[in-house]
């Protein structure tokens, strides 16, 4: 466990992941730093407002285009070539671009510039579903987490860096010299940083390539729509993101000078703001996630978002300061301003929370795609991300500039819609609120510590086996797995109309007694055949009760009837910390109350099937027992 905890914290320095980490910020560095001075020298050289307004578009436009025609090939060629030397091609490729713009710069042509952003965007296109597939090759799964989040958090601070680099020095009077000097050395050292990213198998090589890219797209989706549930809505539910932070940081600008009524630097620091909170929430997350896939952070995170913007919607206190009408508030003043320092809080709680919705998101796709097809998912989510964010502008344009809305009134809309689609995920996805309800008890209720997780296979049939405390044992050991588990329920409890809408969110089995209702009691253990025959996790408390004293009763053998039908390995686990505590039987005669108990979750290495008894299940549980109660665990 202490070296799970030591190769997390260097994975920073690990050549395994470092190398990637450093290509990743350059190449978002770069693109940042191209793109802001180019738009701002195509609004400097247009006579009017409307001439501007169009090349601006035009250039955003032609970078997103490239997504829409070449992710399905990007995909296609991510999946069947090794993956360390596309990227270093990618890379290669930069250099001549950057050159490219540099001329573009320097001589200011327009045709020439809009051509460069167009390759740049091609140039991300074929980059992301290699960054992204590449990432569980490299880092173990108890890794992805803190990876992701330390990629978006570089990604975001390279965003911030690079738009403000480019909009300082492409306003300088040798500002153009410095601009085509930088992105021409940034292009260098990022193919430098990619000739170390380790190799990385091909994921299937044997995959047909097509050159159609009508084809090759609609290819994507195909391959999209045989995942999960849960990884089709992670994909939908990080392009809804992309869609809210485009809209945000396109409206910014104008909500600080027009809501805010501040200055230039109010709006560069909203921009920081903004951009470095996202970076620290994918941060945090990990932390909030103790180093794994916690799905329970994305409801969370979905519902922080609507707060703030909700909050941010909401128009600024009376201010102390009398302003002339074309004054505006410096950023002292602003701060020091009614209640307006505020606003700048809700910019930064939108971002952190922004940070735990997605880093999951993306980790989640990235564990429970099938490797085969991995690349190709990461191409159809830059896909729809690329069109969820037209629609983004699309949805601006109709509501600020048709129906004459403010920003507030944008804002309140998102807030409002945000809610929307994270109700229809989760409804869709009933893992995600399912894991949010145990992540909020395990949280505020108890302090959990678990060992051996590991022991739980990332993918295939297995079944658990624990002794059985509480009420909400399942809970526990549901935090502790990266997977779901399917846990065996009395059918009394399972149908019990407070319980039962959990029960059926967590798609139990419910079970009865064999002699009152054979009939159920045979589905049952048909529903767990059916469920390790889909290679899922089974969870069963085999003592058939609650314990009344805290010891572990006899193991019934329902257990070794499971795995006569079903062959498959069985993991011992052991609950420590609950007897005692709320919703055990010690507390059941007296007023239940809130204890803030540790409670301890220790995953033992499986048994083979021919190997299993109930005796020597129980056994192995109780070993597990005497060592929590020695302090051992």
């Amino acid at each position: 466990m202490q070296d799970n905890k030591k190769h997390q914290r260097a994975l920073l320095k690990s050549k395994r992941f470092l190398p990637l980490f450093v290509t990743q910020f350059f190449s978002a560095l770069n693109d940042n730093i191209y793109k802001q001075a180019v738009l701002l020298l195509l609004i400097f050289q247009t006579a009017n407002v409307a001439d501007g307004a169009f090349y601006a578009n035009l250039a955003a436009g032609l970078f997103i285009l490239p997504f829409f025609l070449f992710s399905g090939m990007a995909g296609q060629i991510a999946e069947k070539k090794e993956k360390s030397k596309l990227i270093r091609i990618v890379k290669l490729a930069e250099i001549p671009i950057m050159l490219v713009g540099a001329v573009a710069i320097s001589t200011q042509s327009v045709w020439l510039m809009l051509t460069t952003v167009f390759l740049t965007g091609l140039q991300s296109t074929f980059f992301g579903p290699l960054k992204y597939s590449i990432l569980p090759q490299h880092v173990a799964a108890d890794e992805l987490t803190k990876a992701n989040g330390l990629v978006e958090s570089a990604t975001f601070v390279a965003i911030l860096i690079g738009t403000t680099f480019g909009t300082y020095y492409i306003t300088q009077t040798v500002g153009a010299t410095v601009i085509c000097v930088a992105i021409i050395s940034l292009a260098i050292i990022g193919y430098l940083s990619s000739r170390s990213i380790p190799i990385s198998a091909a994921n299937d090589p044997n995959l047909v390539f097509t050159f159609n890219i009508f084809s090759s797209t609609k290819g994507l989706f195909k391959v999209l729509n045989l995942q999960t549930e849960s990884v089709g809505k992670s994909v939908l539910g990080i392009s809804w993101f992309w869609f809210i932070g485009a809209i945000i940081l396109t409206a910014l600008p104008n909500y600080v000078k027009y809501v805010m009524v501040g200055d230039e630097l109010v709006v560069t620091s909203a921009l920081v703001v903004f951009s470095l909170s996202i970076a620290i929430g994918s941060l945090l997350c990990e932390k909030l996630s103790r180093s794994r896939i916690e799905l329970g952070i994305v409801p969370f995170g979905a519902l922080l978002i609507t707060l703030f913007l909700y909050l941010l919607s909401q128009e600024p206190a009376m201010r102390f300061y009398q302003l002339s009408s074309e004054e505006l508030f410096t950023l002292e003043q602003i701060l020091h301003t009614g209640d307006m320092y505020w606003h700048f809080i809700w910019m930064a709680g939108i971002g952190i929370a922004s940070g735990f919705y997605t880093v999951p998101l993306y980790a989640l796709i990235q564990q429970r795609t099938v490797e085969s097809s991995r690349s190709r998912i990461i191409a159809a989510n830059n896909v729809l991300n690329a069109l969820f964010m037209v629609a983004s502008a699309v949805l601006s344009i109709i509501t600020l500039s048709i129906f004459a809305w403010t920003i507030p009134q944008l804002f309140l809309l998102l807030a409002g819609l945000n809610l929307l689609i994270s109700l229809y995920i989760y409804t869709k996805v009933p893992e995600f609120f399912l894991r949010f309800v145990i992540y909020l008890l395990t949280i505020c209720m108890y302090r959990v510590r678990t060992k051996g997780e590991h022991n739980i296979p990332s993918e295939g049939a297995a079944v658990l086996v624990s002794n059985h405390v509480s009420f909400v044992d399942w809970m526990f050991i549901l935090a502790a797995s990266p997977r779901p588990i399917r846990f065996m329920v009395f059918a009394p409890i399972y149908y019990s109309p407070a319980l039962h809408w959990l029960f059926k969110m967590a798609k139990a089995i419910p079970i009865d007694s064999e002699k009152s209702n054979p009939q159920a009691f045979q589905q049952a253990f048909d529903e767990v055949a059916k469920a390790l025959d889909n290679g899922e996790l089974v969870g069963i408390f085999p003592e058939g009760r609650l314990t009344g004293d805290g010891s572990i009763a006899i193991f019934r053998r329902g257990i070794e009837r499971i795995i006569l039908r079903s062959p498959v390995a069985v993991i011992p686990v052991h609950l420590g910390g609950l007897w005692g505590s709320m919703f055990s039987r010690k507390a059941k005669w007296r007023l239940p109350r809130l204890k803030w108990s540790l409670v301890a979750v220790t995953v033992d290495e499986p048994i083979a099937a021919n190997e299993v008894t109930a005796e020597q299940l129980r056994e192995r549980v109780i070993a597990l027992k005497e060592q929590y109660e020695k302090g051992a665990v």
